[in-house]
């Protein structure tokens, strides 16, 4: 996650948390990726075309992150993490100079990500982006951040992030089980599942749902959490809110996590909570960090925690942009295949 901003005026951009999460005394999974090849996109058939307003799109998961296929200035491919924890779409210094932009240096940036540590970042522009049969994504400026430092801890190449400002033109579908992710126009989405709608809030771009904690002694909190697609951890509570409930003096852990963002290492103890629940879902027991950071995103008092794919992951995640709305639908409740009839052939 990145805050990044100028003396002017401030723009926020929280990106993908891309950690690993694991005892400290734990080791983090590694994997060699090798660079983008670039490559001359021809026009061709639209990738897996389901019906009009409908784009299944050319993803990957893998690390317990989507990543998206991509093309851009008509280049590539180049791969980009979808992330709805991310305010802004970015791309990596590595892409920016294998296609030959022009990247203006904007220095280090304190309170960047989930850690303490600066983060090095620029800006472009006039960058074409194209995922699949999606309209063209162009935005007027750009930033360049090292999103390609987490490779290796998610073993999958990483050339980018798709944020909000591209993700909230659709409502996107995210389906772990499959391993899937459609857009859907927003006039041609309705839901037909039994689950309510989850409203959020979009607060400066940050995807944002009301939740209910039961902690392990049974007291009940309510807490505003950042939905992060491009975080593979569970539940990490905000420094602000650890504080103001005194949790851990209240649940002393001799467990920490250990998570590595953009911008460095972070550590936290790690107790285990009795429920977690947006609206009807419910989450039995989950592990749930707890912030002692004094400065990146996990001292911010602006929402109280970010919830990852490690917990996403029991639902088919449906954020509904334009609506406001989140849905999560668990395996149980979600429509069951129609049998296939074939002519000659009795169905039991």
């Amino acid at each position: 996650m990145i805050h990044a901003g100028t003396a002017r005026r401030a723009t926020t951009i929280v990106l993908a948390t891309l950690v690993a999460i694991a005892p400290v005394a734990g080791a983090l999974p590694s994997m060699h990726t090798t660079g983008p090849t670039l490559t001359q996109q021809r026009p061709g058939p639209p990738p897996d075309r389901l019906r009009a307003g409908v784009h299944r799109l050319p993803a990957d998961y893998h690390g317990g992150v989507f990543f998206a296929k991509a093309t851009i200035d008509g280049a590539g491919p180049f791969w980009f993490t979808i992330d709805t924890g991310a305010t802004l779409t970015v791309i990596d210094p590595r892409t920016a100079g294998r296609l030959g932009l022009q990247v203006r240096d904007i220095g280090p940036r304190q309170d960047v990500g989930t850690a303490s540590g600066p983060t090095s970042m620029g800006t472009t522009r006039r960058a074409a982006i194209r995922v699949g049969d999606l309209a063209l994504f162009t935005p007027q400026r750009l930033f360049v951040v090292a999103v390609s430092a987490n490779e290796e801890l998610l073993g999958h190449r990483v050339d980018g992030v798709l944020g909000t400002d591209f993700l909230s033109r659709h409502v996107l579908e995210l389906d772990y089980r499959a391993g899937s992710v459609t857009a859907h126009d927003p006039g041609a989405f309705e839901h037909v599942g039994r689950e309510a709608p989850i409203a959020i809030s979009l607060e400066r771009n940050r995807l944002i749902a009301p939740a209910t904690l039961t902690l392990p002694d049974g007291d009940t909190l309510s807490a505003r959490l950042l939905i992060d697609t491009g975080s593979n951890t569970r539940l990490t509570l905000n420094a602000p809110f650890v504080r103001r409930y005194r949790l851990i003096e209240r649940f002393p852990s001799a467990t920490l996590t250990a998570s590595y963002g953009i911008n460095g290492l972070t550590t936290s103890p790690l107790i285990t909570a009795r429920s977690l629940a947006l609206g009807a879902a419910s989450i039995e027991h989950p592990n749930t960090g707890l912030s002692r950071e004094t400065s990146g995103l996990h001292a911010s008092a602006d929402f109280d925690g970010i919830i990852g794919a490690e917990l996403l992951k029991a639902f088919r995640v449906i954020v509904d942009y334009p609506r406001r709305q989140l849905i999560l639908e668990s395996p149980a409740a979600m429509p069951r295949p129609r049998p296939l009839h074939l002519p000659g052939v009795r169905s039991r």
